[in-house]
């Protein structure tokens, strides 16, 4: 490819099936493991990643991908729990930073005194310093995401902070404790690991979610709407690749 490619991410075939419809010339190609296409949107260079569920299998393919394909930009999406109040099934996240929810340090209890997850404090463990770390989106795809938001017609959308890790939190009480103390309005399984990378690399990412349920309001789970995400981050693409032809 003599332009740097979108590579575009989805955990599960749900999350990737539309983008294999509607790419040109696609060949599929396993790299260690992992599923890559490699295609066309409107001309112009794509590498779709089904990265498979979890943090571990989205950093790896993360690595994997931007070491053979040299991405221009990263775009993680897909799904994910919501978890505040004001948010509903079928609405959309764009995520402007991202927090390892599996990642945390416990209060020192004896034995017999129990554990309790809402006394649990996340951070991010560095070698000579434990904080709590946000990593970033990429602030000019904040901002053309947001600018495009009317095209998605599915829900609202919304920006913020989206809670990643390897867990599939049904507790209220620890719902409204992320909300509360961390201001997570929604949780998945990958974003971290691309959020992490990404950096690492210098390459510009983004993490953008279709809420697919919402325990605190009894809306049960539908990955289908995934194909929701799905329809608006080709309209985003097809935006950025204008932009840049």
């Amino acid at each position: 490819m003599n332009q740097r490619p979108i590579l575009i991410q989805g955990a599960m075939e749900a999350e990737i099936s539309l983008y294999k419809e509607e790419l040109e010339d696609m060949q599929e190609k396993e790299i260690h493991g992992y599923i890559f296409y490699e295609g066309k949107l409107d001309g112009y260079p794509i590498v779709l990643s089904k990265t498979n569920v979890g943090v571990i299998n989205v950093t790896a393919s993360t690595t994997i991908g931007i070491i053979n394909y040299n991405p221009c930009i990263v775009i993680n999406q897909g799904v994910a729990g919501g978890i505040t109040r004001d948010i509903h099934k079928g609405d959309l996240v764009i995520g402007t930073t991202c927090i390892n929810i599996n990642s945390y340090q416990t209060p020192i209890l004896k034995k017999g005194e129990g554990s309790n997850s809402l006394n649990w404090e996340l951070k991010t463990f560095k070698e000579g310093i434990d904080e709590l770390v946000e990593l970033k989106a990429d602030e000019e795809l904040i901002k053309t995401v947001k600018d495009n938001s009317d095209l998605y017609k599915y829900g609202k959308v919304y920006t913020g902070i989206i809670g990643s890790g390897d867990v599939w939190n049904s507790e209220i009480d620890k719902l409204e404790w992320l909300d509360k103390n961390y201001n997570i309005i929604c949780e998945d399984m990958e974003t971290i690991g691309t959020y992490q990378i990404c950096n690492q690399f210098k390459i510009p990412v983004i993490g953008m979610r279709t809420i697919s349920d919402n325990i605190v309001l009894e809306e049960s789970y539908d990955k289908t709407v995934g194909l929701e995400c799905q329809k608006f981050c080709i309209e985003i693409c097809k935006k950025i690749i204008k932009e840049r032809k």
